[in-house]
């Protein structure tokens, strides 16, 4: 890069990184939390469908597995394409991508006529679903200022365990007046929200920046600063501020297994999978391992209700204290007091259920939006959506084997100890977490990156 273009590309990301929390950060964010809202509501209804899915279409335990099965080998997919596929093409029309293709597939889920159809539907649905949330996360921390980045994409990321409750409030209202269809066909509302993405959400500048696209980043920014100062002065440029990232030769897949990246890749992997082995575990087969228990549907869903209502709290706090704390000590607590918060679940009864099951939603899932943010923290600009999409992806490994794994334990008689492999796995996630060994709490993407000192306004 020629020095007058890394001066700009400096430049312009210390304009991005010193601008104050305004009313079009809130419209972006606002893009952002929608998408991952509606992608996790439709993520948990076939969990909740799938019982009375089960008996329309006479599955077992294991055929029920399998089933969920085969929309989470679509989620791995998506995961690894579009996170892919975004550092190529750009963030905004990955986006785009992913909603339009997660809405269409579902409402024809509700229109599927038998365990094929059904099957090859919702592994469409979540080939959109698995890249949405990477994208959304990438855009939204190369957003963040560094100072506060750690609780604004937190706080995004907490529509998840949003979408959950929602999820839940739907099933309750729409299964039992109107059949498992319902819930399904409703998921084309999301579609409504490509609107907004063309209103509110411009191409990330710092891909632009990657890119060499400086004229089009500069025009971006200062769009942003026109309407961020809302008619007051702005803040100062901080001095010294490292340039922009630039693309590198090469396929940004095999840039995650460079030997200086090799070890963190794999710990993070390591990570993602232990988590997302307990969290779909629960969200796609706890209604199923709770009816072995002789409990009634409607106080299944309600209990998913409850760990969604604590997971909003988990997700939005664990953004709070990681701008607090740091990364390290504030994830690596959740995942190892988490194991035993799992463990307790296996064993609690009566009125104890509920507050297990509010502790199990506090880290699971309360931790992984945070985890994500760490993640894109970690890579430079022209791979951080791959590297934050297969952080997702291989993670969905641990989530379709999981349900398959569960769906056989529960029909070989060994339910009780489903809980317990939620436990360990969140038990080795924390150890590999630790290990990572990076603090990037207030520092800028690229200080992060270049092994940079933090720059001083």
């Amino acid at each position: 890069m020629a020095a007058d273009t890394q001066a700009k590309s400096a430049e312009l990301a210390a304009r991005l990184d010193r601008l104050p929390f305004s009313k079009w950060h809130r419209n972006f964010f606002a893009v952002c939390f929608l998408g991952v809202m509606f992608d996790a509501c439709d993520f948990a209804l076939f969990g909740m469908a799938l019982p009375p899915v089960a008996r329309e279409f006479g599955l077992n335990p294991a055929e029920a597995g399998l089933l969920a099965t085969v929309g989470l080998i679509g989620a791995f997919l998506g995961a690894l394409f579009w996170g892919t596929i975004s550092d190529y093409i750009g963030r905004r029309t990955s986006f785009a991508a992913t909603i339009g293709i997660f809405s269409l597939f579902t409402g024809l889920v509700g229109a599927s006529w038998n365990v094929l159809s059904l099957g090859v539907f919702r592994f469409l649905s979540n080939f959109g679903l698995g890249g949405e949330v990477p994208v959304a996360l990438t855009l939204a921390s190369e957003y963040s200022p560094a100072r506060i980045r750690g609780r604004m994409t937190g706080s995004m990321m907490a529509a998840f365990p949003v979408g959950l409750a929602l999820a839940a409030l739907v099933s309750l209202w729409l299964i039992p007046a109107y059949g498992w269809r319902a819930i399904f066909i409703a998921g084309v509302v999301p579609a409504v929200l490509l609107f907004f993405v063309r209103i509110f959400m411009p191409e990330s500048a710092r891909y632009l920046l990657s890119k060499n696209r400086v004229v089009e980043a500069e025009r971006t920014v200062a769009e942003i600063e026109a309407k961020a100062a809302e008619g007051q002065p702005l803040p100062p440029v901080p001095a010294n501020h490292a340039p922009a990232d630039v693309a590198e030769a090469g396929v940004t897949v095999a840039q995650l297994l460079a030997p200086e990246r090799r070890k963190r890749t794999i710990l993070l992997w390591v990570v993602s999978f232990c988590f997302l082995w307990a969290s779909n575990g629960i969200i796609f087969m706890l209604p199923t391992i709770l009816i072995q228990r002789g409990l009634p549907l409607n106080q299944i869903l309600i209990l998913l209700l409850v760990q969604a209502l604590a997971a909003i709290v988990g997700y939005a706090l664990c953004g709070f204290l990681i701008d607090w704390y740091g990364r390290r000590p504030v994830l690596f607590c959740y995942y190892f007091i988490g194991a035993f918060f799992h463990l307790w679940f296996a064993y609690a009864s009566g009125v104890w259920l509920y507050a297990a099951i509010a502790a199990v939603g506090w880290v699971n899932p309360g931790v992984y939006g945070s985890t994500g943010i760490y993640v894109s923290e970690l890579h430079p600009t022209h791979m951080r959506a791959t590297a934050v999409g297969w952080f997702f992806g291989i993670g969905r490994i641990g989530s379709f084997l999981a349900p398959a794994v569960v769906g056989f334990m529960l029909h070989w008689g060994a339910g009780a100890y489903v809980l317990h492999t939620f436990a360990l796995t969140f038990l080795i996630a924390s150890i590999a977490l630790w290990f990572v060994g990076v603090e990037t709490k207030g520092r800028t993407l690229e200080e992060i990156t270049r092994g940079a000192a933090p720059a001083q306004a």
